[in-house]
């Protein structure tokens, strides 16, 4: 069985970027894939994603080097399993807050001995081979979000739960957990008050001391490329509503400028 690109990434130390695919209809999710994106996280607990949706996804993604993650609900390992059995290469649980909660990510992610996720898995025995059974432990990513501060306190705790893969810092939901409302409907951007990077960089420094990769949720490339020098690998940049809402407003902005102020020469 060829190994998810992600895991590869995750195993071997080597760069990935990926972006969040929000909107619906999996266009934006094809034409990550086909641009070259090394992963995707199609996400179910905020974005506008039915199984319809995560079929265009999967679909989309097909035949490329493209991983696809599901983003699930907090506390809904069926919805874990479900999502890998569709055909996602591993999944990002949100507002993991204890060790009881990373336990019931991770057990959902693996089959026993090792976890409680059931057999069946059809979609990725037939696009993947039949050695997914045996490799799936090794091979499905369980990516946890630290999101409130309560998990910062309790970091420790949590990063010892064996089977974690990788850990994405929320740093939205955390700054409101610690008092501060971030301006998210414009942007994902990293810019935050001084605790809240203080708390994100304990966070940061507790995977470190255990080998654990930190994925951040960049808002652009130069905020990617300040992750690169913290040493983290990889990371997703933006999401797809983000990024076409950013796009498509400054297009839109351009476009009113030159109609208010024509160019010389210009008869209309």
């Amino acid at each position: 069985m060829k190994p998810s690109p992600l895991r590869c990434a995750i195993d071997d130390g080597r760069p990935a970027i990926g972006m969040f695919v929000m909107m619906d209809g999996g266009a934006s999710a094809r034409l990550l894939a086909h641009l070259g994106y090394d992963f995707v996280v199609f996400d179910l607990q905020h974005g506008a994603i039915d199984l319809a949706g995560i079929e265009a996804v999967l679909g989309g993604v097909k035949g490329t080097e493209c991983a696809p993650i599901a983003r699930v609900h907090p506390r809904r390992p069926d919805q874990i399993e479900w999502a890998l059995d569709l055909g996602a290469h591993g999944v990002v649980v949100p507002m993991v807050n204890s060790a009881a909660d990373a336990r019931l990510a991770v057990d959902a992610c693996r089959y026993a001995p090792q976890g409680r996720r059931s057999v069946a898995a059809l979609r990725n025995v037939l696009q993947r081979g039949n050695g997914y059974m045996t490799k799936a432990n090794d091979d499905v990513v369980c990516i946890i979000q630290i999101e409130h501060i309560e998990a910062v306190e309790r970091i420790d705790e949590i990063l010892a739960v064996k089977g974690i893969d990788a850990v994405m810092p929320g740093h939205v939901d955390l700054a409101l957990s610690m008092g501060h409302t971030l301006s998210y409907g414009g942007s994902v951007s990293n810019t935050v008050p001084q605790e809240v990077t203080d708390a994100i960089a304990r966070v940061e420094s507790a995977c470190a001391a255990r080998g654990l990769p930190v994925i951040p949720v960049a808002g652009t490339p130069q905020e990617f490329a300040r992750a690169q020098q913290r040493g983290q690998r990889i990371a997703c940049c933006n999401t797809d509503f983000h990024l076409f809402l950013q796009a498509a407003g400054a297009q839109l902005q351009a476009c009113r400028a030159a109609m208010n102020h024509p160019t010389p020469g210009d008869k209309t």
